[in-house]
C-alpha cells in the first residue's frame, strides 16, 4: 500500500534532498489527487527547497509554498524593458481558477520537466529529464490528465495511458476565468464518470531504472 512515507522516500531517491526541482504542487496529500494538470516546466524559480513545504503526515503545504512563491516573484529583479511583474503568473491564476471549480476533486499540478526556468526555451538539454514526472504517473495513476501546451500534449499522447487526457492550449495565455472554471467543471465530471484506477504499491520500475528520458 502506498503511504505518504513510502511516496516521500521514493521521490527523494529520484530528485534528491534538498533540491531545486519542483516535481509538483498540490494541496495536501498527492495520493488523493485524481487529476493531473500537466505543463512543460515550472516558470518561477524559488529560493526555497521543495522539501521545505512537505509534511510527512500531511503532504504538500500549498499555502506556505504560495507565500514563498509570491515573495520570490516580488523580490526578483525585472528583466530589461520589463516594467513590472505580477504577484502571481497568468498560469498560476488560471490553475487556481481551475482547481477551485474542480473541487472537491483534488488536482496535482506538475510538468513534464521539473527544473524551473522563466522561459521554456531556457531549459538546458541536461535538465530535460522526465523521470520525476514518469514516477508520479506510475505511482499515483490519475484518472484524468489535463495537458496544456503543445509539448505536454505531444509527450502524453505518445504514451500508453489508462487515464483520459484532455489536451488544451497553454494556460499562460487566452484563458478567462469563465473558461478556466468550465475546464475545472469538465475535470470534475470526467473524474466522476471515470473507472477507478488502483495504484500499485509503488512505482518501483520508474524509481529503480533511473533512466532519463529526453
Amino acid at each position: 500500500m502506498v503511504t505518504l512515507t513510502s511516496f516521500e522516500k521514493e521521490l527523494a531517491a529520484l530528485i534528491g534532498r534538498p533540491t531545486g526541482l519542483r516535481p509538483f504542487v498540490c494541496d495536501g496529500s498527492p495520493l488523493e489527487c485524481q487529476a493531473f494538470i500537466v505543463g512543460f516546466n515550472p516558470a518561477t524559480t524559488l529560493s526555497a527547497d521543495f522539501w521545505e513545504f512537505w509534511r510527512t503526515d500531511y503532504g504538500f503545504d500549498k499555502a506556505a509554498w504560495l507565500e514563498a512563491y509570491k515573495k520570490d516573484r516580488q523580490d526578483r529583479p525585472l528583466r530589461p524593458k520589463q516594467k513590472r511583474r505580477n504577484l502571481i503568473s497568468t498560469t498560476r491564476r488560471v490553475l487556481d481558477w481551475m482547481s477551485e471549480a474542480a473541487s472537491p476533486i483534488r488536482c496535482l499540478e506538475t510538468n513534464i520537466y521539473s527544473a524551473p526556468t522563466e522561459q521554456a526555451a531556457d531549459l538546458a538539454f541536461h535538465c530535460r529529464v522526465t523521470t520525476p514526472f514518469d514516477f508520479l504517473l506510475a505511482a499515483l495513476r490519475p484518472n484524468i490528465i489535463v495537458a496544456h501546451g503543445d509539448d505536454a500534449v505531444a509527450y502524453l499522447q505518445q504514451m500508453k495511458l489508462s487515464a483520459q487526457v484532455i489536451p488544451v492550449s497553454h494556460l499562460s495565455r487566452g484563458w478567462s476565468r469563465e473558461a478556466a472554471a468550465a475546464l475545472g467543471q469538465k475535470v470534475k465530471t470526467a473524474c466522476a464518470n471515470a473507472q477507478p484506477i488502483i495504484p500499485p504499491d509503488l512505482a518501483h520500475e520508474a524509481a529503480q531504472a533511473g533512466e532519463f528520458k529526453r
